[in-house]
């Protein structure tokens, strides 16, 4: 009589090696990786992306811990590994570098807050009242700046109403004797692709008695021009008279 039972299927047994070689990827660790590679968008936001690299960093560890308690079954160890060290240079380079482009535009903004002081202080007020205008329709700040402003007359106007304004009057008469002193960054933020930063400058003059202060706010924005792709500094307001936060809080 045949033998019924060797028509069906043969299943290996558990203890043959194809079987016991087979070890899984650990799917957590996988995503780990993933969120590493992903945790560069942190590079290109504000602090709120920061939180990308940090949730990278969770998963690893979690990966990491997983691999560890069902090895040698479970794989995945090197990509946890990998995916921990993306999200753990992200983490520290995107913060890095925020601060360093922040204390970058704060400092081109105190330059171009001193040279428009510097102009006032050298009788230039043509000039300082280019820093007004739009990088693209500034005209060039030269000795033949002069001659532009008889020649238009709405520039000409313009110009007659800035030397005007009390601030403006004051900066003019004190000339050279006024020292200027950066005094404190009161807001900076990024929008629309521009800077915009509002700084406080301390204005000490000497006229007889005591010295005496008075404080000029100057907020200016950061444009990028894209036909030229450099960046320029163009003054938007000023504040005249005011009062720093660290002396009362802002005011006029």
């Amino acid at each position: 009589m045949p033998d019924m039972l060797s028509d069906r299927p043969h299943f290996h047994a558990p203890d043959e090696p194809d079987v016991l070689d087979y070890r899984a990827i650990s799917g957590l660790a996988v995503v780990a990786l993933l969120a590493g590679l992903g945790s560069s968008i942190a590079m290109s936001t504000a602090p709120p992306g920061w939180i990308l690299p940090l949730g990278g960093i969770a998963l690893s560890i979690a990966a990491l811990r997983r691999v560890k308690r069902y090895a040698p079954v479970l794989l995945g160890r090197k990509a946890a590994l990998a995916g921990l060290a993306l999200s753990t240079v992200f983490l520290v380079a995107a913060p890095t570098a925020w601060f360093l482009y922040r204390w970058q535009v704060e400092k081109e903004g105190r330059q171009f807050g001193a040279l428009w002081f510097d102009f006032l202080r050298n009788n230039e007020p043509h000039k300082a009242l280019q820093l007004r205008e739009h990088p693209t329709s500034r005209q060039p700040l030269d000795d033949a700046l002069w001659k532009f402003y008889p020649q238009h007359s709405e520039s000409r106007g313009q110009l007659e109403g800035f030397v005007r304004e009390k601030g403006i009057r004051t900066l003019l008469a004190l000339g050279d004797r006024a020292i200027v002193r950066y005094y404190d960054t009161q807001s900076q933020e990024a929008l629309d692709g521009r800077d915009s930063v509002h700084q406080v400058y301390a204005v000490t003059c000497q006229l007889g008695g005591e010295p005496t202060t008075f404080f000029i706010g100057l907020s200016m924005d950061r444009v990028r021009v894209p036909a030229t792709g450099r960046a320029y500094w163009r003054l938007i307001s000023r504040s005249d008279g005011m009062h720093p936060r660290a002396l009362g809080g802002p005011g006029m």
